[in-house]
């Protein structure tokens, strides 16, 4: 999936640097308190949070923290900031987008190492993301009042894991091709179907996008997941997979 890569003790030297010094701000994705101090209010909807943060903000002082270096993220956006710095990512996500992301890659959370993420929520949204520093921690930014911190993963309740391909030295997956636009025929002719439908309903339901049982026949509950891809990917939503639409899948375009 990712072509650029970065390097795993990079990531986990940027986590260690939040740890106790980070505010947690929702909608913020690593950026100086310093330049949010002013904005802080508007981002939070209640007066109670911002309290928060600012209880935390002048617990952080107190400790001796230099103000230039505290940084503000949500759970997701301690790690969206990093990867669009890094151009791993082109704009924010949340928790649950970041899980559809990585979803193809989801291991066993007895299985967890340095460099994974951690989700929590539900089986059809995730509402919330750490990092894994260890087989035995991780790193989260984890509220308004304690901000980024690092925590034990067995104490935490992480239901679901998984281990991203951009870090050097992750071996590129092989990847399908796709030689034809794919769609849902309305006109009377025999639905399409193959392989290459089959690759497809297969990768859209590893993102959350359900179409249905895996038979390799491009019928309207394929057409629907395929659209809902299209615009949660920012694509145009009109059911064909064609170029832009087979490459946001992670295949490979030869039509």
């Amino acid at each position: 999936m990712a072509k650029i890569k970065v390097k795993l003790e990079d990531w986990l030297k940027y986590l260690e640097d939040r740890v106790n010094v980070d505010l947690y701000v929702w909608g913020a994705n690593d950026e100086l308190c310093i330049n949010l101090l002013d904005k802080i209010c508007n981002m939070e909807e209640k007066k109670e949070n911002v309290d928060r943060i600012l209880t935390l903000l002048q617990k952080r002082l107190l400790q001796g923290v230099d103000f230039l270096k505290i940084r503000c993220d949500d759970c997701s956006g301690l790690a969206i900031g990093f990867l669009i710095k890094a151009g791993i990512l082109k704009s924010d996500k949340t928790a649950d987008k970041l899980y559809k992301l990585l979803k193809e890659h989801e291991i066993s959370i007895d299985d967890v190492k340095a460099g994974d993420y951690l989700f929590m929520g539900s089986e059809s949204k995730k509402t919330h993301v750490g990092y894994a520093i260890s087989h035995t921690d991780a790193v989260e930014s984890k509220n308004r009042d304690v901000g980024v911190v690092q925590t034990a993963i067995r104490d935490r309740g992480w239901g679901w894991a998984c281990r991203p391909d951009w870090y050097e030295g992750t071996p590129e997956p092989s990847k399908y091709v796709i030689t034809r636009e794919l769609y849902y025929r309305t006109d009377g002719k025999p639905l399409m179907n193959g392989d290459d439908v089959r690759e497809v309903q297969k990768r859209l339901n590893k993102l959350g996008f359900n179409c249905g049982t895996v038979d390799g026949i491009f019928g309207k509950k394929t057409d629907i997941a395929v659209r809902n891809f299209q615009s949660d990917s920012g694509l145009t939503a009109d059911g064909i997979v064609g170029k832009k639409t087979t490459e946001a899948m992670g295949f490979i375009w030869k039509g």
